[in-house]
């Protein structure tokens, strides 16, 4: 009876311990507590997402909807949701309903464009991320795209909140 009595606890404990090893939150590519698909993001240091979003001359959520990766740059392809900071018709939007100065929900699609370092894997397709971007213009071929200032930030209640009372003036 002992015997099997610790038996039975050493193979709890090797079970116990090789699931430790082996849970969900040590896996690689979950990242579970991040705000953004990279692991060192600006999103951790409130002050710092405080000043790029002050510094970001436009400001809005979207869904992702494609991603094209070349040689320096990664061009995601956005559909608008709603936009906390700037104005839709110095972007060159074409809006098919209401005002653009006073419309803050959009169902218009944009690219926007990142040259910043890959240390990060790209936004995934249907993921909704806030974009932090400035004017970018290209070539007359080219359509007007919009620069990202750091990389996008996944759509959390709490980083709507830090950037929402930057671009207000709370708590800075």
């Amino acid at each position: 009876m002992r015997f099997a009595v610790k038996f039975v606890l050493a193979i709890f404990t090797l079970s116990a311990v090789s699931a430790a090893q082996f849970s969900v939150s040590s896996t690689p590519y979950r990242h579970h507590r991040h705000t953004s698909p990279c692991p060192t993001n600006v999103t951790y240091d409130r002050v710092l997402l405080k000043r790029v979003s002050l510094i970001s001359k436009y400001i809005f959520t979207g869904k992702v909807h494609g991603v094209n990766t070349g040689n320096t740059t990664r061009v995601y392809k956005v559909n608008i949701r709603r936009v906390l900071k700037g104005d839709l018709n110095d972007i060159g939007i074409t809006v098919g309903f209401g005002k653009a100065a006073s419309l803050r929900f959009s169902d218009a699609t944009i690219l926007v464009q990142s040259s910043i370092d890959w240390k990060c894997r790209p936004l995934r397709v249907r993921t909704y991320a806030i974009f932090l971007t400035e004017k970018h213009r290209g070539s007359i071929e080219t359509p007007v795209r919009l620069k990202l200032v750091v990389e996008p930030v996944l759509l959390t209640l709490r980083s709507i909140d830090i950037i929402e009372a930057a671009i207000k003036g709370e708590g800075i």
